[in-house]
């Protein structure tokens, strides 16, 4: 048994508008061409006795696998943390610099090794200010008010969760929230942390709050009406935003001994099973097809780019069949615990709501309550859409379609069992 200590920092990583690429949208073909608002990467340092868990926040999309490991590397090479130590979290706006999610964009490296360093300095400061303390954790009486699951389901999960730490003195030292929306009510040519800009605006560096993308990967923000960009980024920024200050200014001034305990993290890199195209000549007379089709569009046709991005997947799927290389996908899976206290799970896909209520399940069955439960998304890099079993019979661009973006294989209806059975396993053993 150890005392728990937690630090907490953040640092900028606004580009610098040297033709950057936005991430998310396939429609855009040239750079972003302003700054709505800053970007940063918010961290917290998790120390108990001699282990130590870095967790950090970036308003960027996702990190493909290649990104992903430079991020991890550029924070090892300053913190001396290793990969397996770090939980690496985007916010998934789609509306800043390309980092990986969309195969085939123009990236720039330097950028996102400079973000890797900015992540690895706010950790190293995050590590300094530890102190003893403990986590108070809420599900808000309010919710998430204006989104709604895009694919016509009723599924969704409108909750705010919101632990916030407090030293002995009962000093706020930092946020961690979570919610489940996409954040793509910003979809111009500008630079922006869509509505999570809101919750920026209220985070310093003297108390960070870090948000956690949830369960969000079928649900979206409503507009509504005739709401411009910045009011309808206002509107839901501030019903996330509102109850976290709400909830985590309850919790200051409470001088209360720190907790102890003791804190465990798993991390695997683990190969799921995708779908398989095993027949050749479907392949090639879907390529001849989309060639056909490539080729008689007008170079300013929008249509042709969209085509490109289905040859080139179709291609690529040929070339894993020919060559033998298979079509499972192996990711980075990691689970976090502290004690029974409380449980952070990592999943490095676009999770969808039911993806997660399953494994919400998981863990309350291992004895977590729920508001203390964090599933959380595009961690440790995104490798497409995780369906689950019961979504295949819809079909659609969550299922199938968005693969083909990210020029990977498609899910399978075991890779979401899979996954899971990976959790169960390791939460029987908390």
């Amino acid at each position: 048994m150890a005392l728990l200590c937690a630090g907490f920092a953040q640092r900028e990583i606004t580009p610098a508008l040297r033709g950057n690429f936005l991430d998310g949208y396939g429609f855009r073909l040239s750079p972003a061409e302003s700054i709505r608002d800053p970007l940063y990467v918010k961290t917290c340092v998790l120390v108990c006795g001699e282990k130590l868990h870095l967790i950090a926040s970036f308003d960027l999309i996702g990190f493909s696998p290649r990104v992903y490991t430079l991020i991890s590397d550029q924070i090892t090479g300053l913190t001396g943390i290793s990969r397996e130590d770090m939980s690496l979290c985007c916010i998934h706006t789609h509306a800043a610099p390309v980092s990986g999610v969309l195969d085939e964009l123009p990236m720039d490296y330097d950028y996102l090794a400079w973000v890797g360093e900015q992540c690895g300095r706010a950790a190293a400061e995050a590590r300094d200010r530890a102190v003893p303390g403990r986590f108070a954790f809420d599900i808000t009486p309010e919710t998430l008010v204006n989104c709604y699951n895009r694919r016509g389901r009723d599924v969704i999960d409108p909750s705010i969760r919101c632990a916030s730490f407090t030293d002995t003195d009962g000093c706020l030292r930092g946020v961690v929230c979570s919610a489940s929306c996409h954040a793509v009510i910003n979809g111009g040519m500008t630079v922006s942390a869509d509505f999570l800009s809101v919750l920026n605006a209220a985070s310093t560096d003297e108390v960070p709050l870090l948000y956690l993308q949830n369960r969000g990967a079928d649900v979206d923000p409503m507009r509504g009406g005739d709401l411009d960009c910045d009011t309808a980024i206002e509107l839901l920024g501030r019903q996330l935003t509102d109850p976290v200050l709400r909830a985590s200014s309850a919790h200051a001034g409470e001088a209360l001994p720190p907790e102890e305990g003791s804190m465990t993290c798993a991390y695997e890199e683990v190969t799921l099973p995708m779908l398989a195209m095993t027949d050749r000549e479907a392949l090639l007379s879907s390529i001849r097809a989309l060639e056909e089709q490539y080729f008689a569009l007008d170079r300013d046709d929008i249509t042709k780019h969209y085509t490109l991005r289905e040859l080139q997947w179709t291609r690529s799927m040929l070339r894993r069949l020919d060559s033998g290389v298979g079509f499972d996908l192996t990711v980075p899976l990691q689970l976090l615990a502290f004690g029974k206290s409380f449980v952070f799970a990592f999943v490095p896909f676009e999770m969808l709501t039911l993806t997660g209520d399953a494994l919400e399940k998981i863990l309350t069955d291992a004895g977590y309550e729920r508001k203390a439960i964090f599933t959380v998304g595009y961690a440790n890099s995104v490798n497409g859409y995780l369906a689950p079993a019961d979504e295949f019979p819809f079909g659609g661009y969550e299922v199938g379609g968005a693969a083909h973006w990210y020029g990977i294989p498609q899910n399978d209806v075991t890779t979401e069992p899979a996954m899971l059975q990976w959790f169960a396993e390791q939460a029987s053993k908390l």
